[in-house]
């Protein structure tokens, strides 16, 4: 079944905004290994507190990022298809084919 294309922008918006912001970028990278974390453990990890925290995992949890587990008291998050992490490298290596971006590097090498 075909997903119209307004519908598949939406789509697309939605996984672009969850990842617009370092704190998500991060808890990403920290489930990368495929294990599970708690939400105690991003707390200890990140110095936020647990609200702040939860508005990032729900966020990434409507995207289909990332899914919880209850585990007694604690859900505990994994990622939920490792094909985002093509999808950041993808967009890593498109950074890094930008003349700002080698401007950047150039200047930090200097330092």
């Amino acid at each position: 079944m075909l997903i119209n294309t307004m519908k598949l922008h939406k789509l697309r918006l939605k996984l672009l905004k969850s990842l617009s912001d370092e704190t998500r970028l991060e808890i990403i990278s920290r489930l990368r290994h495929g294990e599970e974390l708690c939400g105690c453990d991003f707390e200890k990890i990140f110095n936020k507190s647990q609200s702040t925290l939860s508005r990032h995992l729900k966020k990434l949890t409507d995207a289909d990022i990332i899914i919880g587990r209850k585990e007694g008291v604690k859900v505990l998050y994994k990622i939920t298809d490792p094909q985002i992490f093509k999808f950041l490298a993808t967009l890593d290596n498109l950074i890094k084919r930008n003349e700002n971006y080698r401007k950047i590097v150039k200047l930090q090498n200097k330092i």
